[in-house]
């Protein structure tokens, strides 16, 4: 099991850092794309302002989870 120690390293080492702000650039970039079909060219299609909502989302939550939460979701108790 990862301590809660390990993951403060983790998340303070800089290529860890590197890659989570490239994430954060990744959601921007698709909420942008989602203004740019919706607001700037009226698309309405759902399907795909879904798609870059979840892509936006996915990458927003992989820097956002917390310690506690990932230790909940592989169910890891201390």
């Amino acid at each position: 099991m990862v301590s809660a120690e390990d993951f403060e390293q983790w998340r303070d080492n800089p290529v860890t850092r590197w890659v989570m702000a490239a994430c954060m650039t990744a959601a921007d970039a698709n909420r942008d794309a989602w203004i740019s079909a919706s607001w700037d060219l009226g698309k309405a299609d759902q399907a795909e302002l879904d798609v870059l909502r979840t892509r936006a989302d996915a990458y927003r939550a992989l820097c956002d989870t917390s310690y506690s939460d990932w230790q909940d979701i592989n169910g890891d108790t201390e």
